[in-house]
């Protein structure tokens, strides 16, 4: 086995080394302008990573839009990954996953009174296009821009899993990197994410000086974990029974850790239905599930795939479905929003001279 991995990293490294050489130029390229990034004029917080995916950003924005929402006009940006659509999109009634992509159509169900959700591949038209259109709008989240070097936010904020960190991690082929870890020096801050309950200062302390061995100077170095909600359901007078058989139903990154706090509630794990990340779910892969399986098989899923799923329900099916909400807590909490609001005031206090 040592063997075969051995030589598979021989026949893979021009890979790497080609891809190295592009992301080097293409960074480089930019931070000597050559290539320009574009400032907006409105306040801008990219909330990013490094990897492939599954470091949580999703709940990290709705973090910000819950923070933010009360007090400023917001808009959230993503590109909708895995949309049948194209080009700049605002989320309405007729809004669905296939049409602005899962993570945004989860954005509509939950904060539709409160922001705008658009989605558009191109950040600077997508943030262009939203001042134009709202003209009181004073603050734009980026979901997932931290590679988009074309828009420079006002504030970067860099996510990295706890599990795997981007300082231990490589670029692909070789690991989940898409870009290089010394691009780690534009962030203004780095959050550690799904961090187990309890971490020791020592361990705070020396993931802080792995990170910081990458950023632009010692940048304050948050940790937060996952708060799993009550299992949900969206039929009505429905409810989840703990002593029933259950399948596990995704379409995530990293599953294993859904399915794990799933395990640690002592709930009966039948099956587990995995699928690749942001799969679109079809009527047959549902029928399939359903046909296969025993009708008192109850099914959980993420919230994010309960998104897609849903609309492909009928009455009868939707009561076998929950989905598990989820919201982030942030060690020192106080500081980081603290941080996010000192950005905001100095922002607009620089742009009303």
């Amino acid at each position: 086995m040592k063997v075969i991995f051995f030589l598979l990293k021989i026949i893979l490294f021009p890979l790497y080394g080609l891809y190295y050489a592009v992301i080097f130029l293409r960074n480089w390229l930019f931070d000597v302008g050559f290539m320009k990034s574009t400032s907006p004029k409105v306040l801008t917080i990219n909330v990013g990573n490094l990897s492939l995916g599954g470091t949580g950003k999703t709940p990290h924005v709705e973090y910000l839009v819950r923070l933010l929402s009360d007090k400023y006009k917001v808009s959230t940006l993503s590109r909708g990954y895995g949309r049948k659509t194209k080009g700049f999109l605002l989320a309405d009634e007729q809004a669905s996953a296939e049409m602005i992509g899962d993570e945004p159509m989860q954005y509509y169900l939950k904060f539709k009174d409160k922001i705008n959700i658009v989605v558009c591949e191109n950040r600077v038209e997508g943030v262009d296009k939203i001042q134009k259109k709202f003209a009181d709008n004073q603050i734009v989240i980026l979901d997932d821009a931290f590679q988009h070097r074309k828009i420079a936010p006002h504030l970067n904020l860099l996510l990295s899993d706890y599990n795997k960190p981007f300082y231990d991690d490589s670029l692909v082929p070789f690991g989940r990197l898409r870009d290089s870890r010394n691009s780690a020096k534009r962030a203004n801050s780095v959050i550690i994410t799904k961090c187990p309950s309890q971490i020791t200062e020592q361990e705070k302390d020396k993931i802080r000086r792995e990170v910081w061995a990458y950023t632009k100077s010692e940048v304050l170095v948050f940790f937060s974990k996952i708060s799993y909600q009550e299992i949900t359901s969206y039929a009505s007078k429905t409810n989840f029974d703990a002593t029933k058989n259950i399948g596990v139903l995704t379409a995530i990154a990293k599953p294993e850790v859904f399915i794990k706090y799933l395990s640690d509630k002592s709930l009966k794990i039948g099956k587990i239905f995995d699928f690749p990340d942001h799969y679109a779910f079809t009527r047959k892969d549902i029928v399939k599930i359903i046909k296969e399986n025993d009708e008192n098989l109850q099914i959980i899923t993420t919230e994010k795939d309960m998104v897609k799923l849903k609309p492909q329900l009928s009455e009868n099916e939707i009561k076998r479905f929950f989905y598990v909400p989820i919201e982030i807590e942030i060690e020192n909490k106080t500081t980081f929003d603290a941080l996010i609001n000192a950005q905001i005031h100095s922002f607009y206090q620089e742009n009303s001279r």
